[in-house]
C-alpha cells in the first residue's frame, strides 16, 4: 500500500476482533510512526503501548471510573463553537446512529463505552507528553499520530484515534504507574477490523476544500 492509498482507504475502526497484535508488528508501526515530524527534532511523544490481557484491566478500570464520573465525549471547548464545525459533527453522529441501532446499542453509550474499552481493539497506543512542553508542542503529537495510523493501515492494523480517555489520565497513570509529570494527549486503538460489525460501514463526509481553503494568488 502506497501513502496515498493509505490516505484515501484508510478510516476510524469502532469495533475490532479479539484476533491479537504481534508485538513485532506493532513495534514496526511505531518504527515508521517515529519517521513524524517535530520542532529542532525532539521528538516529544512518549508512548505506552498496551496489549492483550492488560489492555483490558485497562478498560474494567476505566469504565468503572466512567460509572462513577460520567466525563463523556464532546468537543471540550472553551467558548462556542461556530455553527459549520457542529454542523459536521451532526453529520457524523447521524451517519453511525443507525448502524449502531442495528448492533443493538444507541449512539452515546456506544461511543462514549466504546472510546473507553478501546472499542474492543487488542492494542492501544497511549500517547503521553512531558509537562515541561508547551502546549504548542501537541502539534508535533498530532504529527505523530496522522504517520501512525497511516503506517499501520499499510502494515494492515485498523484504528482509532480516542480522545475521550484524556479525561481519565489520573486512573491511566495510577494504573500504569506512569509519573504525574506526563500528561496523556490521545489513545489511538489499533487492530483488526471486525467485518461483521455495522458500525464499521460508516466512512465519515469531508468538507468541500472552499470551506476551508483560502487561496492567496
Amino acid at each position: 500500500m502506497d501513502v496515498l492509498d493509505a490516505i484515501r482507504t484508510r478510516r476510524s475502526c469502532r469495533a475490532f476482533t479479539d484476533d491479537p497484535v504481534a508485538k513485532e508488528l506493532a513495534e514496526q508501526v511505531l518504527q515508521d510512526a517515529s519517521r513524524a515530524p517535530s520542532a529542532i527534532n525532539m521528538q516529544p511523544w512518549e508512548i505506552h503501548m498496551v496489549l492483550g490481557e492488560e489492555r483490558k484491566r485497562l478498560s474494567r478500570r476505566l469504565l468503572k471510573a466512567f460509572n462513577e464520573r460520567r466525563v463523556t465525549c464532546g468537543p471540550g471547548a472553551e467558548r462556542p463553537i461556530p455553527e459549520r464545525f457542529m454542523a459536521r459533527s451532526r453529520q457524523c453522529a447521524e451517519g453511525m446512529t443507525p448502524l449502531i441501532e442495528r448492533m443493538g446499542s444507541d449512539f452515546k453509550t456506544y461511543i462514549n463505552e466504546g472510546s473507553l474499552n478501546f472499542y474492543g481493539a487488542p492494542a492501544v497506543a497511549l500517547i503521553f507528553a512531558d509537562g515541561s512542553f508547551p502546549p504548542d508542542r501537541m502539534i508535533d503529537v498530532g504529527a505523530l499520530v496522522g504517520y501512525l495510523v497511516l503506517a499501520a493501515a499499510a502494515h494492515g492494523l485498523a484504528t482509532c484515534p480516542i480522545g475521550l480517555v484524556a479525561w481519565y489520565q489520573d486512573e491511566i497513570r495510577d494504573h500504569l504507574n506512569i509519573p504525574e509529570s506526563k500528561n496523556l494527549i490521545i489513545s489511538v486503538a489499533l487492530g483488526f477490523p471486525d467485518q461483521g460489525a455495522a458500525v464499521n460501514e460508516f466512512r465519515s463526509p469531508r468538507a468541500n476544500l472552499k470551506e476551508f481553503v483560502r487561496w492567496i494568488d
